[in-house]
């Protein structure tokens, strides 16, 4: 009995010895070893990045992307419209809302700060297809609701039906001295369904 609790405490002790990392400095080769795998990482990332085409996994991502776009839209105008907040941080909002769109497809900022934007029930209607060299094109439907706020509470004045153009463009994107094209995601048009 006595031997299994020497036995039981040697053996871990053995363990942490053998499995235990050295204290000596990194060699040369451990060094470029990891290099070669960092450069490896970066490779990987760029050649996903500057693809000619997306793979049918790169398409879900976007369609995500875009309509996690489409809810920050309805926060950006909020806080544009939200006259309590001050003026920088407001202006802030309506450029944020503007990179969400590709042109000049940005809808008109509310003038009526009593109004809220929800939207919600956000699909794919037709998934990004391809329609160019460096362009793909689908369609999100949501619905969209705006909310009059008054001293008694919320009342949604209305709900409608929408669709929205969603579109992956490859873009110049600067990257230290380097400009990469990039397959980026935006907004398009907004319409009534």
């Amino acid at each position: 009995m006595i031997k299994r609790y020497l036995i039981i405490p040697g053996l871990l002790f053995a363990f942490i010895l053998f499995s235990a990392k050295s204290c000596e400095e990194d060699t040369e080769e451990n060094r470029r070893l990891e290099e070669a795998e960092y450069k490896e990482a970066v490779d990987r990332v760029k050649d996903e990045f500057e693809a000619d085409f997306l793979r049918e996994e790169s398409l879900f991502v976007f369609e995500q992307k875009a309509k996690q776009n489409l809810k920050d839209f309805a926060d950006y105008m909020n806080i544009a419209n939200d006259t309590s907040l001050d003026s920088a941080f407001r202006n802030q909002a309506k450029a944020m809302t503007n990179e969400l769109f590709y042109l000049r497809h940005t809808p008109v900022i509310s003038r009526y700060p009593t109004f809220k934007l929800f939207i919600d029930s956000i699909h794919v209607i037709q998934p990004l297809q391809r329609t160019g060299d460096s362009e793909y094109q689908g369609i999100l439907g949501f619905r969209e609701g705006v909310t009059r706020v008054s001293g008694q509470g919320a009342i949604t004045s209305f709900i409608s039906l929408k669709k929205v153009e969603i579109l992956a463009i490859k873009s110049d994107k600067l990257f230290g001295t380097d400009t990469l094209k990039i397959w980026k995601v935006y907004l398009g048009k907004l319409v009534n369904w």
